[in-house]
């Protein structure tokens, strides 16, 4: 995401006085070292040996912003020393990593106990509530940094949910019960803001761009896509501006998501906004169309937790282990498998516009939905496969009828359960199996994972 944050985190090496401090330095020192080259602010390394030390960190710590305490058990710990500090940063997920012995030349195994500072420290790390990784590692193993560096990334993941920011032209497309939101929950809840702009404002900022800059735009425009059949510069023109608009929002606004009315919104001025969506969609700025807020909220958490581009699909038909999903005229570039093709369509007397109908690409996928159940936000969320789908189309398009990027998911579940649990007619989708992943994300950010 563009406004990915990064966090501080501070490392709290736990032990037992008695113990040799040398041994212990190195290698807290050899960890330190190795978390400093993380991407992260390492914003300060301390001792805790006794409670002496625990009062000198929080005297350190003082009115400093502690994104991650990584707790690093090198041995046995006396678990009221640490929770001296910890006991004012209950909000502060833990990252509670223990060493484990060393075995010498002789075959003697040299034990300084982190196991038993652990098991001493969990029960106290749930009666509080923390969030936390738990890591202990075998005697004589290599250390594991990667699954360090994986949970700073989750941690920093859910900082930037908590930051970002949605803007929707229009509210809840065609009057749609999963498309409406409650705004103020939605913010106590994640911080996430969500900003309204009206039609008649986008509308009028489409007039503003200058000709050369409209021109310019399309000649872009015509050169990276390849047409299916006529596009006139008329309708070309309107695409053109509605984008326009829409990115000028979304950059001067900083939004990390973006939505507009389309059925009664957008194609009321005689066109659909599909192929301005897809020009702007990408792992930066996540597109919806009919203004489906809590559809953007699951396309940030995905292509935060990613670094990939997410988009929603439509269930269309239904088979008994696959479920035919697309989208009329919408996807990011980074879902196209091919050529970037578009075409003028056609569905009743209004909508003239011009439609996104490239190939989408098949695969691993993960895929989920947002969602508010009698006051609780949760998270549907499923892992299932890709594969090419039939030839088909949407009951009402003006034939030659368009070749609609979709593909057919095959669903890990009883397909009538999948009918009856996925709360909404779209649901987001990024490509590659990142289930456990999100569900780190979500734990941190107190969002129940429905599987």
């Amino acid at each position: 995401m563009k406004n990915m944050q990064k966090i501080n985190v501070v490392m709290l090496h736990l032990g037992e006085e008695q113990y040799p401090q040398e041994y212990l330095d190195n290698v807290a020192g050899e960890l330190r070292e190795q978390v400093g080259k993380m991407d992260c602010n390492l914003m300060g390394s301390y001792k805790i040996m006794c409670f002496a030390d625990a009062e000198q960190v929080v005297e350190a710590l003082k009115g400093k912003q502690v994104d991650l305490f990584i707790l690093n058990f090198l041995s046995w710990h006396i678990t009221p020393y640490v929770m001296h500090l910890l006991k004012d940063y209950r909000q502060t997920p833990l990252l509670i990593w223990g060493i484990g012995g060393t075995t010498d030349s002789t075959g003697k195994l040299h034990s300084p106990a982190a196991a038993a500072g652990i098991t001493g420290f969990m029960p106290i790390a749930k009666e509080f509530g923390f969030k936390y990784k738990l890591i202990l590692e075998k005697p004589d193993s290599k250390h594991e940094y990667a699954q360090v560096a994986d949970y700073i990334h989750s941690v920093a993941c859910a900082k930037t949910v908590r930051a970002s920011r949605i803007g929707l032209i229009g509210y809840a497309d065609m009057g749609l019960y999963p498309l409406s939101y409650d705004k103020k929950a939605l913010f106590k809840k994640l911080g996430i803001d969500i900003e309204d702009y009206s039609g008649y404002e986008i509308a009028n900022l489409m007039e503003l761009f200058s000709e050369e800059k409209v021109k310019e735009t399309m000649d872009w425009i015509r050169a990276t896509t390849k047409a299916q059949n006529t596009i006139s510069d008329k309708a070309l023109e309107k695409v053109t501006r509605l984008y326009l608009a829409m990115k000028d929002k979304s950059d001067g606004r900083n939004l990390d998501a973006i939505a507009v009315k389309c059925v009664n919104g957008i194609t009321k001025l005689g066109f659909n906004p599909c192929l301005a969506q897809s020009l702007l969609a990408d792992k930066d700025v996540s597109v919806i169309c009919e203004c489906d807020a809590y559809g953007l909220v699951t396309s940030i958490i995905l292509s935060t937790v990613t670094g990939n581009a997410s988009a929603f699909v439509e269930h269309y038909e239904v088979f008994d282990k696959e479920i035919l999903v697309g989208v009329c005229g919408f996807i990011p570039k980074d879902f196209i498998d091919g050529d970037f093709k578009i075409k003028a369509s056609n569905l009743g007397e209004y909508n003239t516009g011009i439609s996104n109908v490239s190939k989408m690409k098949t695969g691993e996928v993960t895929y989920g939905r947002f969602y508010n159940e009698n006051g609780q936000f949760k998270l549907f969320l499923a892992h299932g496969n890709t594969k090419p789908n039939p030839k088909w189309t949407e009951l009402g398009w003006a034939e030659p009828t368009p070749d609609f990027p979709a593909v057919m998911l095959e669903i890990e579940m009883p397909m009538q359960k999948y009918l009856e649990d996925v709360p909404g007619q779209h649901v987001i989708m990024v490509y590659g199996d990142y289930v456990e992943k999100v569900k780190t994300v979500c734990d941190l950010l107190d969002i129940e994972v429905v599987q």
